[in-house]
């Protein structure tokens, strides 16, 4: 029993101390506890209202339970729990030994009616049903010993690496004065855009998670509560020491909540490529346990059992050399023993999936923050030091170098604001003062000017201070260990490219180890390698070290060539992302690159480059990396890190140039979301400075220390200056506050997004007064109240050049409004009030309140107030505000005492009627210049007539515009001070969708009885109805000067249209009625004001203004038309109605026309786009007979449709019906209605879909028909059938002239008439194919109307040879002449001979043949003279040919094809021309014809021109030529002349009496001997009339001798010497043309001149111009592509006053302007014979095109004009001459950049110009509109057969839509 009640007595004892331990042990070992106790107690445990009271509800139960029970219970405790030996020791003593079933009965009882499911949950604890090891207690007891024993070791060996560690250190560290700027599972942004810009919305507002930011010591990170931290900070911010002291503290008991700190380094990780398990990562890699494997199980089942009581340290995952593996790709069961990758194992810790609840703490550099964010708790970084740890650690350093060097060294390092900012990095403030030591250890205070200005030239200090450690020459350090330093660099730059800092033993040669070492350039390290091994290694005395060596070996080594350079070059960000590549080690690198091309290093540089070029070298070197840094600073895409990172390379070069360069490529700095640290704002400043301009800086969200503050002064040039972050309060506003005043260029600062409070807006208010070049102020979006906003309205008079202040987003109330109001009446610098009013709902103001979202005040600067004479007033804009009564009083009172107010806006708010009747009460004071804007504001019909009575009662308002509509606008509109000067004003008023009823009319007619002024009523979208229609035209005659009205929207019926029409009618002044869509849209227009209308009448008292009606979009029944006519008819103006875009019904149609005789002002029906029926088309038709005053019909069911009337009776008529599909019946119809109009002119019945029945119908009846002029029924889908019925109309209606039938792509059919019975017949047939039957009607139809068709022209229709050979025999006789022309592609070759020849023999009354291609002409004369004489004698005709042309042209004839010719050409002793040019005829040719040119004793004419080159051809021609005494033209054009064929042409010239003209042109083969021969031959031909020569080629003196042949040949009439300035050495010869000039003196029969290309100048002009006067029979001259300037060409053309006779000039490409065009608008109307005119190429210029202009009104015989590219694209005016020239039929206006304009005139005076064939418009600026006047012309201008539309703003699918439409339109280039 004593036992017993040790036991219980003992438990109660230790209650309190068991409830601590327990309280920290996990659920599975409580669950075990708990189900120890029975089921009713463990119910008394659901109901414990904490975890505490349930432990201690189970203590106090075993302490009153069974003893046995109790023993077992303290027990189970021993087994599981940790707890101190006393403890351990006591309860193991009273327990006793324990039985083989330490399970009692009462317990078995109690887990065998527990159910399995059952849980007690509170506070995350929950008890479940687990068995227990009964065997596992007994070994407790060793576990524990182990666990300590390992503990005690790790104590031991952190204590050695912090000795180790501590070595050199030369401040104690404190953990509690590192601090940390500490966030809770924040993200990290990503990249910003490419510009560098965020939004104010894309930066943390508010609460926003990971904005607010706590300062806690390191030591601080190690807490009780388990998590997952990460630590950040640069290299050299002394991360990886801080560890160390972590770990040294933790050995003195600092952290008692962790069992076991483990403490790992990736670089030592780094080490193992191999898979690890965690044993082998804990045990191997940090510290094997003494105790053999036995000790090693031991505690790492104690870690794995207790894993909140471990704390695990990994410094430096920058230097890992992968990335961690992301955690949705670890396997989710997980065994200790098992080897993982080492990314795995770090990243199972990080998620924990390993060790759940440990402590677990990483260092990193910000960079690579992306890798671990999603996996940590917090992310910390660690903050520098500040000056006075600066100074703390200088003083430390120095402490025992002596008192004057300490002194001198840290005064110095404080000085140096540089050296300074870099000292707030712990590692470079150490080697700041080395380099402090090192140079005044070795010189005196004198030095102060050599200290180093960047970092680069600090470690070269620092380098050169370690290399002063080891002996060496007297040389400079660097150069007497130039192969060390080598070494040592080649060896950093191989760790960097190899992610390396760790070098083993055998990697680092034994001299350079000693070398290194001694210098301290290296330090020896411990490593364990991957089989556990220990060994030696080596790494740079720090990482920056080796990135310096490494930046030294790029900038002197030439193992680095130019492009690794270029690749190892580039920025580092701060921004990463988890795609970005892993890279380590590069953090200074390009820094230090850059710094070494400075200037100050380059001595350094040399000292380590060997040989003869080391000079060149390094500069080469030095500027490439420039060039580079050039190349980013001007780069404007690069993001906030980038652009700090690029301030502190150019820091480095110290290049002035550089700064200039980036800082005038952007606008400002824009930094975001980064934290920035004094050297960040150093080498900002540096940039800044150096840049010598104005620059920006906007900080966005970036962390900064308030010590950063204080080198923004050293920012010289600033010119505005942006915070926004709710990180920036009132004490970022203070310490900023002081900033402010030393910013003497600030001239825009803006506080936005912020925590600033009124205490923080009080002391920068205070501050901004030392800024008096501020011109912009804004503090949007902070924790302002109205007291903060009268804290910065004080000092807007103390800022002069203040342009606009921003307070939008705070917690203002309408007091700040006020505010602003009193402070605007003593400003009269402020020139806009903007405020708008929004309910907010954030933490600034009180939840539910209204707040300000925006507040803006603008002002003019007193510069501009002085300079400008016209002030644009004050606006002042209060929306969403809702006002009191009260409220608007006070308002209007302070408005009423602003300057100068303009706008008043108060839109958005909620004012009432008594409120909006308290502001028009004062509207009279308020002094309002321009408007009051009151949209979205809700007004009573009541209040709409308040407001429009102001156009009556105030004579300032001359505009109400309202719209109740959503949204709703309100506007009243004021004269302001420069239309008051005007006695009658213009006023407008507007009330849409304002649900006025007919009864409010009278009302508002009240108030616009007295407003004679309102120029537009605009009532539209309301409910007036007829009745309120009718009201309002009573108001009109009050309205006199009203211009138009809209009532669109009003249901107005029909009733309301007749009212209309009544109006229009009787209202004199009413000139227009606009209805559509049923009445919707309903417009009334009106002449203009009564003063001008009395002028008018003045001037013509009868003359009536011109009216319309239109109602459009709508279906007008029939009554309903009828009613409208019949008010309509009574109108006494010209009337236009137009019914387009609607539907009419017969019945409608029938009442239309019934009444149109009556409607004798009509002008114009437009009917465009109105959907009937055939019958109603065909009804409207008949208005041709119905109404005698029609002069058109246009009709077609989708495009412009309409009738047109005249005054009086039409003389003639024009009916169009297109693009219907009329049956036979309709068309039967159609000719029934037409036999009736005696006055048709044209008809048009094309794209009728007529097909050969309908075309069948209308040509039966075409003989009843009166038509004048022509019948166009092109596209109608034809066949060959139906071009045979129309052309057998030739036979069937006497008076049809011309049929014109073509079946290819673009189907065309016209018939022309002629009044005169007698005239000749004309078929015209194409691409019609016709097939053998056809062929035979066809020949029936020629049969019959033989005797009168005079010409037969046939195209590509499928004749055969026999059919043709029929032709020509059935069209033999007659006494006519007849013309017949055939194109076939088979006539060719051999085929045109032989069906020459046929021909001939077929038809004895051919007057000439000719095969041209593929063409055979024909022209027939009855033979009336059967005899022919030659030399004096008769020569008997019989069996001979009357034929006295013969042509085989350009149709691939070769000589041989000729001889089948022989019989023929002896029979045509008539034959006077014979033209066999552009063929192959080749020798045998040439013999061929001098065979049969014997025969030929009446040939005149003979032509062999050729592009081809054959031998002896000319030769033997001569030779045949001495038998042709009767010749008068040759043309050998193109020919090859040799030498000898020149002498023999030359002789047989000589033996042409006849010889008239000659044509050598091309010709060429000669040497200048031959051509002078020829040229002394042609001399001799004293009798040429014509002479061409162009583009050959005589020398000189052949030349002169052409010019004195000229001379001598006074029978000249024609000289063609185009491009004949060219010697036969290429060279042009000056003289040559005034020599060929001048020798033309005399020829007084000159009628064409061509001297084209000559390169005639003003000289030459005047030679010419002295002939002119003798050249009176002149009818061509060109003279294009020369030199003639615009003065010579002035006297050419009054030179040619003189030629009366003058058809044709030609003077494009010379250099003609102004004055010249000039001449010829005097000159060419007097040439009544002129017919061509070209001026391409010319700077006519506008003026110039409108003396030509002019000119062509005379011109009615012109029949070509070319202007193009005359240096104007104002061609209207030409374009409107052009209906002058009856006769033109080619026009060009093309490359001339013409618009639309030019286009529609041409469109409209295209139909007047009844000859035109072509019209060239290519390259021009003309749209589709353009080209779509110029479509709808062509169906009035049948004659034009192509448009050239090419390179014009024409797309692509429009012009195939406009191809479609009309085919005369070319878009190609072709």
């Amino acid at each position: 029993m004593e036992a017993e009640e040790d036991v219980q007595s003992v438990l109660t004892q230790e209650t309190h101390e068991l409830a601590d331990i327990l309280g920290y042990q996990d659920d599975a070992v409580l669950s075990k506890l708990y189900k120890m106790m029975d089921s009713r107690a463990r119910e008394r445990l659901v109901r414990a209202a904490s975890h505490r009271e349930r432990i201690l509800e189970m203590l106090g139960y075993f302490s009153t339970a069974d003893p046995a029970m109790c023993r077992q219970f303290l027990q189970m405790v021993c087994m599981h729990c940790d707890m101190p030996m006393r403890l351990e020791s006591r309860l193991m003593s009273v327990t006793g030994s324990v039985t083989s079933d330490p399970w009692p009965t009462l317990a078995r009882e109690a887990l065998s009616i527990c159910d399995p499911e059952e849980v007690i949950e509170n506070n995350s604890h929950t008890l479940v049903d687990e068995s227990i090891a009964s065997q596992g207690w007994c070994v407790k007891r060793p576990r524990i010993d182990h666990v300590e024993s390992y503990k005690a070791a790790v104590r031991r060996f952190l204590l050695q690496r912090w000795e180790r560690v501590m070595q050199g250190v030369v401040k104690e560290v404190r953990l509690e004065e590192a601090w940390v700027s500490l966030r809770h599972r924040t993200h990290v942004r990503p990249r910003d855009r490419a510009d560098g810009a965020l939004s104010p919305s894309e930066l943390p507002q508010g609460d926003e998670e990971g904005t607010v930011e706590d300062r806690v010591t390191v030591h601080s990170l190690l807490g009780s509560e388990a998590q997952v931290t990460l630590l950040l900070g640069q290299a050299g911010s002394g991360k990886t020491l801080l560890m160390h002291c972590l770990g040294q503290k933790w050995t003195q008991d600092a952290s008692p909540s962790f069992h076991l700190l483990i403490l790992l380094e990736f670089r030592q990780l780094n080490l193992v490529a191999r898979p690890l398990s965690l044993k082998e990562l804990l045990f191997r890699f940090f510290l094997p346990p003494e105790g053999g494997e036995e000790e090693c199980t031991a505690v790492l089942d104690f870690i794995l059992e207790n894993p909140e009581k471990i704390c695990l340290i990994f410094d430096g995952y920058d230097e890992f050399h992968t990335k961690i593996t992301h955690s949705g790709k670890l396997s989710s069961s997980f065994d200790p023993l098992c080897p993982l990758p080492m990314a795995e194992l770090i990243s199972g810790l990080c998620s924990r999936r390993i060790l759940p609840g440990c402590t677990l703490l990483i260092t990193c550099r910000p960079r690579d923050v992306t890798d671990l964010e999603s996996s940590v708790d917090c992310i910390g970084e660690l903050l520098g030091f500040n000056q006075r740890s600066v100074k703390e650690y200088a003083e430390q350093y120095f402490q025992d170098k002596g008192l004057n060097l300490k002194e001198k060294a840290v005064s110095h390092l404080l000085a140096n604001h540089h050296l300074l900012t870099m000292c707030y990095l712990p590692a470079l403030c150490h080697i700041c003062c080395v380099c402090l030591d090192h140079i005044f250890s070795s010189g005196g205070s004198e030095l102060l000017p050599q200290l180093p200005n960047t970092l680069t030239q600090v470690y070269l200090q620092i380098l050169c201070a370690f290399l002063s450690r080891c002996p060496g020459s007297n040389t400079p350090l660097l150069q007497s260990h130039r192969a060390e330093v080598t070494l040592l660099g080649r060896l950093a730059m191989r760790g960097l490219e190899g992610s390396k800092i760790v070098f083993l033993s055998e990697e680092v040669p034994p001299d350079l180890v000693d070398f290194a070492t001694k210098a301290g350039l290296l330090s020896q390290v411990d490593l364990t390698h991957e089989d556990g091994s220990k060994g030696q290694g080596y790494t740079f005395m720090h990482l920056t070290m080796q990135e310096f060596l490494a930046a030294l070996h790029i900038m002197t080594s030439d193992d680095i060539t130019e492009a690794q350079l270029r690749k190892k070059f580039n920025l580092k960000t701060r921004w990463t992302t988890k795609s970005n590549p892993k890279t380590v080690f590069t953090d200074s690198l390009h820094l230090y690159v850059c710094g070494l091309a400075a200037p100050a290093c380059f001595s350094y540089l040399l000292q380590l480059v060997r040989g003869v070029g080391a000079v060149a070298w390094v500069k080469k070197r030095l500027s490439l990396v420039r060039k580079l840094l050039r190349s980013l600073a001007m780069s404007t895409n690069l993001t906030g890190p980038k652009v700090v990172e690029l301030c502190h390379c150019v820091q480095e070069t110290q290049d002035a140039q550089l700064a200039r360069e980036m800082v005038g490529s952007r606008p400002c700095f824009e930094l975001r979301n980064i934290t920035l640290n004094p050297v960040d704002l150093d080498a900002l400043a540096f940039v800044v400075s150096s840049a010598g301009v104005s620059i920006g800086l906007d900080f966005g969200a970036c962390s900064m220390e308030l010590e950063c503050l204080d080198i923004l002064p050293s920012c010289q040039h600033i010119d505005f200056l942006i915070f926004r972050s709710r990180k920036y309060d009132d004490r970022f506003a203070d310490k900023l506050s002081c900033i402010l005043p030393r910013l003497p260029t600030l001239k825009r600062f803006e506080f936005i997004c912020g925590n600033l409070t009124d205490v923080g807006a009080a002391k920068l208010a205070r501050a901004l007064e030392s800024c008096p070049q501020i011109t912009e102020l804004n503090f949007s979006d902070n924790s302002l109240t109205d007291r903060g906003v009268r804290e910065i309205t004080d000092i807007f008079p103390k800022l002069p050049s203040l342009a606009s202040v921003s307070l939008g987003k705070n917690g203002c109330s309408l007091e700040s409004i006020y505010i602003l109001l009193e402070k605007i009446t003593s400003s009269p610098s402020i020139q806009g009030l903007y405020a708008e009013l929004i309910l907010w709902n954030n933490c600034n103001v009180f939840e539910g309140t209204r707040g300000m979202k925006d507040v803006s005040v603008l002002f003019v600067p007193s510069v501009d107030m002085k300079c400008s004479k016209d002030k644009t007033g004050l606006t002042v804009s209060l929306l969403n505000c809702s006002f009191t009564t009260d409220q608007m009083n006070r308002l209007c009172q302070l408005l009423a005492r602003c300057p100068g107010l303009s706008v008043l806006d108060l839109s958005g708010g909620d004012i009432k009627a008594d409120t909006l009747k308290a502001l028009t009460d004062s509207l009279q004071e308020l002094n309002i210049s321009k408007q009051i804007v009151l949209n979205g504001i809700p007004i009573s019909v009541d209040g709409l007539m308040v407001l429009t009575s102001f156009l009556s009662v105030c004579p300032d308002v001359v505009q109400v515009d309202i719209s109740l509509q959503d949204p709703v606008r309100v506007s009243i509109l004021f004269a302001g001070g420069i239309e008051k000067q005007h006695p009658e004003m213009s006023k407008k008023l507007r009330l849409i969708g304002c649900a006025l009823l007919p009864p409010h009319l009278d009302h508002l007619c009240e108030n616009l009885t007295g407003c004679s002024a309102l120029t537009l009523l605009d009532l539209s979208n309301n409910s007036l109805g007829n009745k309120g229609l009718k009201k309002l035209l009573d108001l009109l005659p009050q309205l006199s000067n009203i211009q138009e009205i809209n009532v669109s929207e009003n249901a107005v019926s029909m009733e309301g249209v007749v009212l209309l029409a009544d109006t229009l009618c009787s209202h004199r002044n009413m000139s227009e009625v606009n209805i559509s869509h049923g009445g919707k849209k309903l417009f009334l227009k009106f002449h203009s004001s009564k003063r001008i209308q009395s002028e008018a009448l003045r001037t013509s008292p009868d003359m009536e203004q011109d009216k319309k009606l239109s109602l459009t979009h709508s279906d007008i029944q029939a009554t309903d038309m009828t009613r409208l006519c019949r008010r309509l008819v009574q109108c006494p103006g010209l009337l236009k109605l137009d019914f387009s875009h609607g539907s009419l019904k017969d019945d409608a149609i029938e009442n239309l026309l019934n009444i149109l005789p009556k409607m004798t002002s009509l002008q114009l029906l437009n009917i465009s786009h109105v959907q009937m029926s055939t019958d109603g088309v065909l009804l409207l038709v008949r208005s041709l007979i119905d109404c005698q005053r029609v002069r058109a019909v246009e009709l077609r069911p989708q495009g412009e449709a309409f009738i047109k009337f005249v005054n009086v009776k039409a003389e003639q008529a024009t009916c169009r019906l297109t693009q219907y599909t009329l049956s036979s019946g309709d068309v039967e119809k159609l000719s029934g209605i037409l036999e009736q109009c005696p006055h048709l002119s044209d008809l048009d019945l094309s794209s009728n879909l007529l097909r050969d029945e309908g075309v069948k119908s209308f040509v039966d009846s075409l003989p009843r028909l009166r038509i004048a002029s022509s019948v166009n029924l092109n596209d109608n889908r034809l066949t060959q059938m139906g071009a045979l019925y129309l052309v057998n109309t030739v036979t069937t209606c006497e008076k049809v002239a011309a049929v014109e039938v073509s079946l290819g792509t673009e189907e065309r059919s016209l018939i022309r008439f002629e009044q005169e019975s007698d005239c000749g017949k004309t078929l015209s047939l194409r691409e019609c194919h016709f097939g053998a039957d056809h062929l035979q009607r066809l020949a029936e139809i020629l049969t019959r109307c033989a005797a009168q068709l005079i010409k037969l022209r046939i195209r590509n229709s499928g004749l055969s040879v026999q059919v043709i050979e029929d032709l020509v025999k059935q069209l033999r006789c007659g006494h006519i002449q007849r013309y017949i022309s055939i194109e076939e592609p088979w006539i060719t070759a051999e085929a045109a001979v032989n069906l020459l020849s046929c021909c001939l023999n077929l038809n004895p009354n051919i007057h000439t043949i000719g095969v041209n291609n593929s063409t055979v002409h024909i022209t027939l004369e009855e033979c009336q003279n059967p005899t022919a004489t030659s030399g004096g004698t008769s020569t008997d005709m019989s069996g001979s040919l009357s034929t006295v042309t013969i042509s085989l042209v350009d149709c691939a004839v070769q000589g041989h094809h000729l001889v089948s010719l022989q019989t023929v050409f002896q029979r045509c002793v008539l034959l006077q021309e014979l033209d066999l040019s552009y063929n192959s005829i080749g020798r045998v040719g040439a013999e061929f014809i001098c065979s049969v040119l014997p025969s030929l004793a009446s040939l005149r004419k003979l032509s062999l021109e050729t592009k081809e080159t054959s031998e002896d051809v000319v030769l033997l021609l001569a030779e045949g030529l001495l038998q042709a005494k009767s010749i008068e033209s040759l043309n050998l054009s193109g020919h090859m002349i040799t030498d000898r064929e020149a002498v023999a042409l030359t002789r047989a010239l000589q033996n042409l009496p006849h010889l008239r003209t000659i044509n050598l042109s091309l010709c060429h083969g000669w040497t200048p001997a031959g051509a002078l021969e020829l040229v002394r031959g042609l001399g001799r031909c004293l009798s040429l009339e014509g002479i061409s020569l162009d583009s050959v080629q005589l020398d000189e003196e052949s030349t002169v001798c052409l010019a004195q042949g000229l001379h001598a040949m006074t029978s000249l009439k024609r000289l063609n010497l185009n491009n004949k300035v060219t010697m036969v050495t290429g060279s042009p010869w000056v003289g040559a043309t005034l020599v060929l000039l001048a020798s033309l003196e005399g020829l007084r029969g000159m009628e064409e001149l061509e001297l084209e290309g000559m390169r005639i100048s003003d000289n030459g002009v005047e030679e010419l111009i002295k002939h002119l006067p003798t050249w009176t029979g002149l009818k061509k001259i060109s003279l294009s592509g020369n030199c003639i300037s615009d003065q010579a060409g002035e006297r050419l053309v009054q030179a040619l006053t003189t030629c009366t006779a003058l058809e044709e000039l030609n003077l494009s490409r010379n250099n003609l302007s102004l004055a010249c065009a000039a001449k010829m608008g005097q000159v060419l109307p007097t040439l009544t014979h002129f017919r061509v005119l070209d001026l391409s190429e010319n700077e006519i210029g506008t003026k110039g095109s409108v003396s030509i202009s002019k000119a062509l009104i005379s011109m009615k015989y012109l029949t070509k004009i070319h202007l193009t590219s005359i240096g104007t694209s104002e061609l209207a005016g030409l374009a409107d001459s052009l209906a002058h020239c009856v006769c033109a039929e080619d026009v060009s206006f093309a490359w001339n950049d013409c618009g639309d304009d030019v286009a529609v005139k041409l469109a409209e005076v295209l139909p007047q110009c009844q000859k035109l064939r072509r019209l060239d418009l290519e390259s021009n600026s003309i749209s589709t509109i353009g080209a779509d006047a110029l479509a709808r012309s062509l169906q009035s201008c049948p004659s034009v057969e192509v448009i050239r539309l090419w390179r014009n703003f024409i797309s692509t699918s429009d012009a195939q839509k406009l191809r479609q439409r009309e085919k005369r339109l070319n878009f190609s280039s072709t």
